[in-house]
């Protein structure tokens, strides 16, 4: 075993800068105005092209498919918490991790051109956007519906040309839609941020990656976890994520994904690894990045 994930680390091939062609697409869930496809854009530029699709799983289908050179996923915000079901996607594929983009997110309550504030009875959006603006919408007392992406459901009410609509989404999505802001920041945190990590699918990272991501399980056994966390305290690591998730079709028993600043090709690191292998079920290293934080 100790092989082999030396082995994995070797298959990590360090490139002064991410592949990036004239043809190069970039996929992320939605439809243009969402927040992914701002990270997408801000992460690539202006010229990048976007795949958008219909959700989280279909962004990595089409990586997987080859329909998209990378991905963008939600990976956490800062006031709603992880992206939980993007973990168990991470787990499921085999991707890559070779950057991450943090999003100011200011959502904003938007309306038909013709509606006002007090026409408002049903308001749509993304469960984490909903989240975000629990305080304010609590007070105005709508009914909360859920949509798969807060730029769909900005979509939605224009489309459906119905006044007691109002959805919750990007001054963008209001831009692209055609409809009005009726108030420009319902946010519970003033400093409300999501980090997106961007995906590819071989074993690539950038030069100056000091991020690492990886999964694995844990026996069901007492201080399988403190042992885990000695390996990083031992090598003097700074895990700044820890997030655990159920093991499917296995009742009380959970995996684990953790992120921690580091290089691939410091021995420190490798040792660390060896360590928690030894101590764990399945270790994955996700990929080596560059951190914005």
């Amino acid at each position: 075993m100790k092989q082999q994930l030396l082995q994995t680390i070797d298959e990590f091939q360090t490139v002064d800068e991410l592949p990036v062609r004239d043809d190069t697409i970039v996929s992320y869930s939605g439809v243009p105005g969402a927040f992914a496809e701002q990270a997408a854009i801000t992460f690539f530029g202006e010229q990048a092209h976007t795949l958008p699709v219909a959700n989280f799983r279909e962004v990595m289908e089409a990586l997987a498919k080859g329909n998209a050179d990378y991905g963008v996923l939600p990976i956490e915000n800062s006031s709603a918490g992880n992206v939980e079901t993007n973990y168990d996607l991470l787990s499921e594929y085999d991707m890559t991790i070779v950057g991450e983009q943090v999003i100011e997110v200011n959502q904003a309550v938007m309306v038909l051109p013709d509606a006002s504030l007090s026409d408002i009875r049903k308001v749509y959006s993304h469960p984490q956007a909903l989240m975000q603006c629990s305080r304010y919408l609590e007070q105005m007392g709508w009914e909360q519906i859920n949509m798969v992406n807060t730029a769909l459901s900005a979509m939605k009410v224009r489309d459906d040309k119905d006044k007691t609509q109002a959805a919750i989404a990007s001054q963008r999505a209001a831009n692209l839609f055609g409809l009005k802001i009726v108030n420009p920041i319902g946010n519970n945190n003033s400093n409300n941020a999501t980090r997106f990590i961007i995906l590819h699918k071989n074993r690539i990272t950038a030069m100056g990656a000091n991020k690492i991501g990886i999964t694995l399980g844990l026996p069901h056994e007492s201080g399988s976890l403190y042992e885990i966390l000695g390996s990083f305290n031992r090598h003097e690591l700074n895990m700044t994520m820890i997030a655990s998730r159920p093991i499917p079709g296995r009742q009380w028993e959970y995996y684990f994904y953790m992120e921690f600043i580091g290089s691939l090709e410091s021995e420190e690191v490798k040792q660390a690894l060896l360590e928690i292998e030894e101590s764990s079920i399945n270790l994955r290293i996700l990929g080596n990045y560059r951190t914005l934080l």
